[in-house]
């Protein structure tokens, strides 16, 4: 990698969406050892729901009938449940030995090797959500490797109530009035919104805030070319990794 290519790519990190999601199955191991395989991507995105029996489970939807061949809900099925459930198939035939995995089995994973951004779904033990993901994260000494997002703002305010150290970030899909003093006052260092949102006034505004910019989703080539083109700092979440790379290299 050329010195031009290697700072385009530290200048807009890549941030792989639910793992190589557009080359294996969302939200699961599979996903994130194809991430991981590639040297660039630094950055995991992940979500997070809680099992029947408390325990951090990594998945995106609240009911298992998308991504999995379970029913019902995640809330509904212990951790050792989920273990036994086919996440990968509905993806490839190949894939049908992967399951729902903890977050531990992320964190162990990732832990020396990627950053995460964890996202915490809205439920009904959201809270409690949020203390078994920092303390899961503090048992694995990955508090500075580690930013934990949600479009819940009591989400993020129980994980710094719990876990100041711990850096934050609200998700948006749109852009409410007072938006960084909003950013302050929930102590949260990060915002993601969708890449449409994205603007150079924003970034001008949140850099002077000192907050971190990330957009999601980007998945077209063109508009990766484009957000990849800016100059001024943020990370791109996207399925596909490797078009993030082609952009960052035709661009330089």
């Amino acid at each position: 990698m050329t010195e031009r290519v290697a700072e385009r790519a530290r200048l807009h990190p890549c941030v792989a969406h639910r793992g190589w999601s557009g080359g294996a199955p969302e939200n699961t191991i599979a996903a994130f050892r194809l991430a991981l395989s590639e040297p660039e991507v630094r950055w995991l995105e992940l979500d997070v729901h809680l099992s029947k029996d408390e325990v951090p489970v990594v998945i995106h939807d609240g009911k298992l009938n998308r991504t999995t061949s379970g029913k019902g809900r995640v809330a509904e099925r212990t951790a050792a449940e989920l273990a036994r459930t086919d996440a990968g198939s509905w993806f490839h035939p190949v894939y049908g030995e992967e399951t729902i995995p903890t977050l531990e089995e992320v964190l162990r994973l990732a832990c020396g090797r990627s950053h995460l951004n964890i996202e915490l779904k809205e439920g009904p033990n959201g809270k409690l959500l949020a203390r078994r993901t920092v303390e899961m994260i503090r048992s694995h000494r990955m508090d500075a490797d580690v930013v934990i997002t949600s479009f819940d703002r009591r989400l993020i305010q129980e994980v710094k109530r719990v876990a100041p150290e711990i850096a934050t970030g609200l998700i948006l899909d749109r852009r409410p009035r007072g938006l960084v003093p909003l950013l302050q006052s929930l102590q949260a260092s990060m915002l993601s919104l969708q890449y449409d949102m994205l603007s150079e006034s924003l970034l001008r505004e949140t850099a002077d805030a000192g907050i971190r910019v990330m957009v999601w989703t980007v998945n077209d080539p063109g508009a990766l070319l484009r957000l990849t083109a800016m100059p001024q700092p943020f990370l791109i979440c996207t399925n596909y990794p490797d078009r993030w790379l082609a952009a960052v290299k035709e661009g330089s």
